[in-house]
């Protein structure tokens, strides 16, 4: 009589006992790669559509909105101190931005410096008067950049 080596089940599944068992019970419904596979392709549309519309114009609509949407924010954040005068010229200034970025007289780039100072201004929720000034300025500097000197 032999006695076998281990007891027990073995640790170690060889790849012919693997392959010669039965097939497991599938975790997943059949229908779900098609559905995966359909949502896949969605996704993948959704991505090129959004492409072609950023590369056609849309992302200067994307940062008028953003620059809209942070402006109105950032009415909420001002210091006592900030005057009337001060939120009434940032506000025309920035329309003016606006209005010259949907026309394209602005470069995208040229923002940067002005949405930098949003940025590092509105960090603390407070907009004080000094940092109204730097972003008035950072308006007017980019409310004037030309667009024919791009690099």
């Amino acid at each position: 009589m032999t006695v076998p080596e281990t007891s027990g089940e073995r640790r170690f599944v060889r790849p012919a006992d693997y392959y010669s068992s039965a097939t497991p019970d599938p975790v997943l419904p059949s229908w779900a790669a098609y559905g995966c596979g359909a949502a896949a392709v969605v996704v993948l549309i959704v991505v090129f559509a959004g492409g072609a519309w950023l590369a056609r114009g849309g992302f200067t609509v994307l940062m008028d909105f953003a620059i809209g949407m942070s402006v109105a924010e950032m009415k909420g954040m001002y210091a006592p101190d900030v005057t009337p005068a001060q939120k009434d010229a940032l506000d025309k200034e920035v329309e003016a931005m606006r209005a010259k970025l949907r026309e394209e007289k602005i470069s995208i780039p040229s923002l940067q410096p002005f949405l930098e100072a949003i940025r590092k201004t509105t960090k603390d929720t407070k907009v004080s008067g000094e940092e109204m000034k730097v972003l008035l300025d950072a308006a007017k500097r980019a409310r004037s950049s030309d667009p024919s000197k791009r690099r």
